[in-house]
C-alpha cells in the first residue's frame, strides 16, 4: 500500500476510463490536450508521480517499482475497472509495472515514446555515474531534456526544462539510475507477463548511448520492435515530425490514433 496520495485529477465519465502517466521530471499537465479531449466520453484521470509535480515525496525509494505500485494504489482508490493505462517516455515502464499490481483492473496499454536505457545492470549504471562525475548532474540532465527537441523549439521548451531542473538531484538522481535498473532487469520479465492490448506511439527513442533519435515514418526503433516479439497484442504505430513529446507537439494524431485503438478494443 502506497505511503502517500498521488495529487490528481478526475474528469468526465464513460469507459472504458484512461489513466495518464508522465514521464522523467515532468507532471500531469503533459497530458493536458488527451484530458481536454477525452473527459468528454471516458472517465479520465491523470496524475503527478511521487515527488514529482505536486506529489509528496513520501519514504520510499524513488524507483519504477514504488511509481507503479503508486499508479495501481490510485486505479484501485479510483474504483477503476477496465481501465487503459497511458504513459509517455518513464511512464511506460510506470503503468508496465502498474499492471502487475493492479488486480485486473487494468485492461490495456498504451505507450508513448518509451525507450530503453538499460540491459547491463552495472555497466549501464556505470555509464550513467561517470558520465554525471565528469560534467555534473544538472549538465547530464540539461543535456537530456535538451535531446528530447528536434528543429524549432515550441514555445513551452522554456518552461518544460525550468521544470524539469527545479527536481532536486537527490529526486532525479537516484530514479535515473532505477530506470537504468528497472530496464535491465524487469522490462523483458514484464512484457513476457502483458496479457492485454498494447499500443505504441513512436517518434523518437533513446539509444543505449543515452542519445535520443528521431524516427522517419517507415522505421520503427528497436523498443518497438522488442514489444512486438514478446506481446501478442499489439499496435505499433511511427509518428513522424514531433519530437519526444509528441503527445504536446501533435496532439490530434496522438489522439485520434488513442481514439481508434479505443475503438478497436475496447469498442
Amino acid at each position: 500500500m502506497s505511503d502517500i496520495e498521488l495529487v490528481h485529477i478526475r474528469e468526465g465519465d464513460g469507459t472504458p476510463p484512461i489513466v495518464f502517466v508522465h514521464g522523467y521530471l515532468c507532471e500531469h499537465r503533459n497530458w493536458r490536450h488527451q484530458v481536454d479531449q477525452f473527459k468528454a466520453t471516458n472517465t479520465v484521470v491523470a496524475c503527478d508521480l511521487r515527488g514529482l509535480g505536486n506529489s509528496p515525496l513520501g519514504e520510499k525509494e524513488m524507483s519504477i517499482e514504488t511509481l507503479g505500485r503508486d499508479v495501481a494504489d490510485l486505479v484501485a482508490a479510483e474504483d477503476l475497472h477496465g481501465a487503459v493505462l497511458v504513459g509517455h517516455s518513464m511512464g511506460c515502464r510506470v503503468i508496465m509495472e502498474a499492471s502487475r499490481h493492479a488486480g485486473g483492473r487494468v485492461a490495456g496499454l498504451v505507450l508513448v515514446d518509451g525507450s530503453r536505457s538499460g540491459q547491463d545492470r552495472d555497466a549501464d549504471q556505470a555509464r550513467f555515474d561517470a558520465s554525471v562525475a565528469e560534467a555534473g548532474f544538472p549538465a547530464v540532465a540539461g543535456a537530456l531534456f535538451e535531446g528530447m527537441f528536434f528543429g524549432d523549439p515550441p514555445d513551452w521548451k522554456a518552461t518544460a526544462l525550468d521544470a524539469a531542473a527545479s527536481v532536486p538531484e537527490s529526486i532525479a538522481r537516484p530514479l535515473y539510475r532505477n530506470l537504468i535498473a528497472w530496464d535491465a532487469d524487469h522490462l523483458e520479465p514484464t512484457l513476457a507477463g502483458l496479457d492485454m492490448p498494447v499500443l505504441i506511439l513512436q517518434s523518437t527513442y533513446m539509444n543505449m548511448a543515452r542519445q535520443r533519435v528521431r524516427l522517419e515514418a517507415d522505421e520503427k526503433s528497436p523498443y518497438q520492435d522488442l514489444i512486438t516479439e514478446r506481446v501478442s497484442d499489439v499496435t505499433s504505430l511511427t509518428l513522424a515530425g514531433p519530437g519526444h513529446f509528441n503527445m504536446i507537439e501533435s496532439p490530434e494524431s496522438v489522439n485520434a490514433a488513442i481514439a481508434d485503438f479505443l475503438a478497436a478494443k475496447f469498442g
